[in-house]
């Protein structure tokens, strides 16, 4: 697959959907040996001196060698690495590059992935320069997105950055990757399968944006992932390349229709949710395409059984008359700590849980249940086979595994309050069966 030429298609004309898909990204290049472009792609964007941003372990993964070229090619920068390996996507984080960026530099390049890119986007669009990442692992799809995934007083926030536009990914970095990240990436690919469906789902109950164009792109990508995921555990080139690949097609598919749907449903919010109480209690967490997997294969179980659910509309009416929103806020607040702060403030505003609203939705969904159960069956596959494609490449399937140890249940119903966005959780809140679910 040619990816930038595959991707600069979709400029070419107006989609079926209405918009214009405009590709913002200048060049992605994936390939054995990519960064020995590097030199060319800085003097293509007329680039005098170079920022480089890393922590510990990216640096030593491709940051040496990443600053080896430049000097050989006689090219000026200036660099900060972070002391650590673990850094926490948060203000601290952000503060500490910007006060350490060389103003006289003209160019950000970022070597690293998830929380490096994070940042790198940030520090590019405020300093109001030209970004290049280079990637060190296929763990995560925010490499061509506009937005940083980030911490900000306790709650997971989406803010908007910078795209980056220069993409590097190469293979003989990306395949040296820590396992971990490996299975991570395919994890957050994995979790496509989940927000197409729960797109497409919210387009029918709620008249949201849908393109199915941007949607087929995703399963076209997710399907190569899958089919090459045997090789991922013996580092095969075309299996990491697919997973990369796939991450940064997804990126681009939410550039390409605005929102995050295309990339991301409830199984993020399950990963969000934990990422907050580890902020707030110091619990356990992982990296965030992992905990994507174990949500993934959550969500698919539920899932089948939302298909074996026959709706009932006195049942639904008579659940919404009796939900308790002050007592949910309370054990809100007591799961979340002061994260939950911002999810109440956003009721406020949004006021999902109107009787007048509920029933709007739920007339929409009993008339179009049918057409529902079809999408989800369509779309997601059976969490036996999610189940196989986990062990496949021996990645975790339970929350257990990966050490989280909070009430399932809550967290299910607290994603449906961390963003104003139609998924399962305020499907099954709607039907009224979201308890016994």
């Amino acid at each position: 697959m040619e990816i930038e030429k595959y991707l600069k298609e979709f400029e070419k004309e107006t989609c079926a959907c209405g918009r214009r898909h405009l590709f913002t990204v200048s060049r992605v290049i994936v390939e054995k040996g990519a960064i020995e472009k590097l030199p060319n792609l800085i003097q293509e964007a007329a680039s005098k001196k170079a920022f480089i941003l890393a922590d510990k372990n990216t640096f030593i993964a491709a940051g040496e060698r990443v600053c080896a070229i430049l000097n050989n090619a006689g090219i000026h920068y200036a660099q900060y690495v972070f002391p650590t390996g673990e850094i926490e996507p948060d203000e601290k984080a952000v503060g500490s590059a910007i006060m350490n960026f060389d103003p006289s530099c003209d160019l950000v390049i970022a070597v690293g992935s998830g929380v490096i890119n994070d940042i790198g986007k940030i520090l590019a669009n405020t300093a109001k320069l030209p970004y290049f990442i280079v990637g060190t692992a296929p763990s995560m799809d925010g490499y061509a997105s506009a937005t940083s995934s980030m911490s900000i007083d306790g709650l997971k926030v989406s803010l908007p950055s910078k795209c980056a536009d220069v993409i590097i990914g190469d293979i003989d970095v990306l395949k040296n990757a820590p396992m971990r990240m490996l299975q991570a990436g395919l994890g957050d690919m994995l979790a496509k399968h989940i927000s197409i469906a729960e797109w497409r789902i919210a387009n029918e109950i709620t008249g949201e944006y849908y393109c199915e164009r941007v949607a087929e792109l995703i399963r076209t990508a997710l399907k190569r992932c899958v089919e090459n995921a045997d090789g991922l555990l013996k580092r095969e080139e075309e299996a990491v390349k697919a997973v990369f690949e796939g991450l940064v097609i997804g990126g681009v598919a939410m550039a390409f229709a605005g929102v995050s749907r295309p990339a991301s449903g409830v199984e993020h919010y399950f990963s969000h949710i934990w990422d907050m109480r580890g902020l707030a209690f110091g619990t356990k967490v992982d990296l965030h395409g992992i905990q994507c997997a174990v949500a993934t294969n959550i969500a698919a179980g539920l899932y089948e059984k939302v298909l074996k659910t026959k709706p009932d509309k006195e049942k639904a009416l008579a659940y919404a008359k009796a939900f308790d929103y002050q007592a949910w806020a309370k054990e809100l607040k007591a799961f979340l700590g002061t994260g939950a702060d911002v999810m109440i403030a956003l009721e406020e505003k949004e006021q999902k849980y109107s009787i007048e609203k509920h029933e709007d939705r739920l007339n929409i969904i009993l008339e179009k249940w049918e057409k529902l159960c079809g999408i989800i069956r369509e779309e997601i596959p059976a969490q036996k086979e999610i189940e196989r494609i986990l062990e496949k490449i021996g990645a975790p399937k339970t929350a257990k595994e990966i050490g989280i140890d909070c009430d399932l249940s809550i967290t299910l119903k607290a994603t449906k309050d961390i963003r104003d966005k139609y998924v399962l959780s305020r499907l099954l809140w709607d039907l009224g069966v979201i308890d016994e679910i």
